[in-house]
Parts: C-alpha cells; structure tokens; sequence
C-alpha cells in the first residue's frame, strides 16, 4: 500500500470509531488522540513541500478535525470527559491552520478562534 493509503485508512478507520462508535469508559483519550493525530499527519502529508504539496487537502483534513472535536464538545449526549478531552485537544489542528494560513487568512483563523472562545464559555466546561 502507498503512504497516502495507509494514511487515509487510519484517518478514516479512526474519523469512524471517534463518531460512531459507542466508548468503553476510560479510553475516550485513546479515541480523540487517535483521530486527531491520523486527521494531523495527513494534512501533514499534503503540506510537504515536493510535488505532493496541496494546501487545500492540508486546510481541509485540519478543518475536519477541529470541527469534529467542536461539535463533541457541543454534543450534550456526549460524557463530560470526552467533552472536556476535545476541548483540552482542540489547540492541535487549530495551531496547525495558523501555520498552514500564515499570514495570508488572518481572518479565517481569526474567525477559528472566535467560534473557539464561543464554544469554550457555553460548554460549561
């Protein structure tokens, strides 16, 4: 299998069991880190410079991510630790998109990270 294969099986396999899956108690950190670092390597893949580079593909895949663990903390069907634990790792793919953006989207991080501020003031957490 190719390198973008195996990365895309492992994001997805991991995207799968953090939003379908129900949780046995106590691993809810081994499920988000997992999707969270699949979604991260993969946006990584696609931000090298060679040949290979698409910002776009690299935007996205950390988007999905952050949106993801966004809408986990809003879920009130969700526990509060796995809550919490998305909101604790939150900070991974939006620092991401800051270096992916650099100076050129100010506006669209800035806008992440409001929706950020927003999200952590009414979760109650």
């Amino acid at each position: 299998m190719s390198r973008s294969s195996t990365l895309y099986r492992q994001f997805f396999l991991a995207e799968e069991r953090f939003l379908n899956h129900p949780l046995i108690p106590g691993f809810e950190q081994d499920v988000i880190v997992d999707m969270t670092q699949a979604g991260m390597n993969l946006a990584a893949y696609y931000g090298q410079q060679n040949a290979l580079r698409n910002p776009l593909l690299q935007e996205l895949f950390l988007r999905r991510v952050f949106f993801h663990l966004c809408n986990s903390v809003e879920d009130k069907h969700q526990s509060r630790v796995f809550r919490r634990i998305c909101l604790d790792y939150l900070h991974c793919p939006l620092l991401a998109l800051k270096k992916c953006y650099g100076g050129n989207h100010v506006s669209k991080f800035l806008s992440l990270k409001q929706s950020l501020l927003q999200l952590h003031h009414s979760s109650g957490l």
